[in-house]
């Protein structure tokens, strides 16, 4: 059965337990991937990779942004499992 989650940003989904796995893993992707991202700066770097982040330069800001937004969705799906496991 589907319910409504809330994110701390505002943004609602609808999901069951499957989506809300499927949304983690999409989640902790992205993630990792501004994480290998910012991990791999220096300065004037560009990034051409094959996974959306092609001939442009992002800032630290961005991408700092960016790993804290997805962190924090992370732990927010992770604890709404944790919930419904419980259940």
């Amino acid at each position: 059965m589907k319910k409504h989650y809330t994110f701390s940003t505002g943004e609602t989904i609808e999901a069951d337990s499957d989506d809300l796995r499927r949304l983690l893993a999409e989640n902790q992707r992205y993630l990792d991937n501004y994480e290998e991202v910012y991990s791999s700066f220096e300065d004037d770097d560009y990034i051409a990779r094959g996974n959306g982040f092609c001939d442009r330069k992002f800032s630290d800001d961005f991408i700092e942004g960016q790993m804290e937004k997805y962190a924090q969705r992370v732990n927010e799906i992770e604890a709404w499992i944790k919930k419904e496991e419980k259940k």
